[in-house]
């Protein structure tokens, strides 16, 4: 996706921030990798087939992966644009919405009504595009 070509819109950049959110959640944790040692004691022999006895209908879903193509919208949010943003409970505010938190909990952590928040998500949301649009020109 050429983004040099996009006009951005408040829900676009909306759009975006909720995919870089989901990839973030899905990014392996960072860190020094430590070998876990593993020991694995049987007491019955059905233990060892137990997924095939079963059904198969009790195993969960499986976790979302992200593309190369999320991945690079991840690096542009979080990297580009929001060192962009002017204040630091607007990107709060911004990227705790974007992860799925209701409006009343931000309000909670930041001691502010939860109007004047979704007040603050929607200006900051056109504030960031109207860069966007300008960096583009």
């Amino acid at each position: 996706m050429n983004i040099g070509n996009v006009a951005w819109t408040a829900e676009i950049v909306e759009e975006w921030l909720c995919v870089a959110a989901q990839v973030e959640r899905a990014l392996p944790p960072v860190g020094p990798r430590m070998a876990k040692p593993r020991l694995i004691i049987v007491r019955d022999w059905t233990e060892m087939f137990w997924d095939e006895l079963h059904d198969k209908e009790d195993k969960p879903e499986p976790r979302f992966q992200p593309t190369n193509g999320q991945v690079s919208q991840w690096e542009e949010v979080v990297l580009r644009w929001l060192p962009l943003v002017d204040s630091a409970k607007d990107t709060k505010i911004l990227w705790w919405r974007a992860c799925g938190m209701s409006w009343s909990r931000i309000g909670k952590r930041l001691e502010l009504e939860r109007h004047t928040i979704a007040n603050r998500h929607k200006r900051a949301l056109e504030d960031l595009a109207k860069l966007l649009n300008r960096e583009k020109s």
